[in-house]
């Protein structure tokens, strides 16, 4: 490992164990937010895409996917379930 992939290693370490957002964590720390996703997309391995198990029952709709697992009930809200959707494309 190089010392600048060292370096953003330990940045992109430093701001999960701070529980901020990205955007929010580059502020605190004077980083450039593009090249935080820059470095971020570089070390961090991309992942495969997966199969996710949907169950439909009377009641409303079950989506799980790797361990998370969302209760939908008839006449949910669609743009909430794009904002939980996007937070739960990020972990």
């Amino acid at each position: 490992m190089t010392e600048q992939q060292q370096y953003w290693t330990d940045k992109i370490t430093a701001w999960r164990q701070s529980g901020l957002s990205i955007a929010a964590w580059c502020r605190q720390h004077d980083e450039s937010y593009c090249r935080f996703l820059y470095w971020r997309r570089q070390l961090e391995p991309q992942r495969e895409g997966r199969f996710v198990e949907l169950t439909v029952q009377s009641v409303g709709l079950r989506l799980s996917c790797s361990g998370i697992t969302l209760q939908l009930e008839r006449g949910f809200d669609p743009d909430l379930l794009r904002d939980v959707l996007a937070v739960v494309k990020t972990l």
